[in-house]
């Protein structure tokens, strides 16, 4: 590179001319470094903002879902209740082929083999074979069951 002051030849990579000493090249800028704090700012509000709608999400889901599922546990237990009556009705016809004069108590069912369920309620209102009543709940559940003599189920209002 030539200095345009005085036409001596200098280094292509000179700053100053060797001879008269005037800058004969700009030494280039360093870029200053970019300020990233509004980029990491968008970040971190994408990020909350994503986390909020999870959440709600999730809330709505739970908001359903529960309810549902704690009325579905109750038809569960009502079914149980029932189910455990309608054992024990069939095992009180059993027991009433082998003693038709005898009144039946829950000792007696439990003799022809049926297992209740700690959390059924059952109670004999009528042990005899012509006017047989029992009752059937379970702890959890909301509806209460009785059975006749020819093990008809019907529901009752607790």
């Amino acid at each position: 590179m030539y200095c345009p002051k005085c036409g001596i030849k200098n280094d292509d990579n000179a700053f100053r001319c060797v001879k008269c000493g005037i800058i004969i090249q700009q030494i280039p800028s360093i870029p200053l470094k970019k300020d990233n704090t509004s980029t990491i700012l968008l970040i971190v509000i994408g990020v909350v903002f994503g986390l909020m709608i999870v959440i709600s999400i999730i809330g709505i889901l739970a908001a359903i879902a529960i309810p549902q599922f704690a009325a579905y546990r109750t038809r569960a237990y009502n079914a149980q209740a029932c189910t455990e009556l309608q054992k024990a009705c069939a095992a009180a016809g059993s027991f009433f082929k082998g003693h038709p004069d005898q009144i039946i108590t829950l000792d007696n069912l439990k003799e022809t083999g049926v297992i209740m369920s700690p959390d059924i309620e059952l109670f004999i209102e009528d042990g005899t074979k012509e006017n047989l009543k029992v009752r059937a709940k379970h702890e959890k559940g909301n509806k209460i069951y009785i059975t006749d003599q020819n093990c008809n189920i019907q529901q009752i209002n607790p």
